[in-house]
């Protein structure tokens, strides 16, 4: 799964211990109980009915909002089939629009192309 640069940047600087492969861990194993961690740091930051799919909602539906294809989209999160994906479709009503203004718009303006 590819990583933002920033991501990647702010990773590259977390201090590597010997011995240590993961960067969310305690004292150096795997965490067990991803989704207790979780809420445990939900609690800490008071962030009340925080859920992971929350984050990934939030990131798919960024995606489509900022113009990702919703192929891409579906790739990203892993879905099997494309009707997975069209839950965002709604995010962009315009898209198909733009799409064909887009394909005409270039037409009329260039006719003979």
């Amino acid at each position: 799964m590819p990583v933002s640069r920033p991501l990647e940047a702010l990773l590259s600087g977390v201090e590597r211990r010997e011995g240590v492969s993961y960067v969310f861990n305690i004292n150096g194993a795997k965490i067990a109980n991803f989704r207790k961690s979780f809420m445990t740091a939900c609690k800490k930051a008071g962030l009340k009915d925080l859920r992971i799919h929350d984050l990934r909602h939030v990131f798919a539906s960024k995606m489509v909002m900022n113009g990702t294809s919703l192929f891409v989209t579906g790739e990203l999160l892993g879905h099997k089939t494309p009707d997975m994906t069209k839950r965002y479709s709604h995010l962009v009503p315009d898209a198909l629009k733009k799409a064909v203004d887009d394909v005409w718009g270039n037409i009329l303006d260039n006719p003979l192309h």
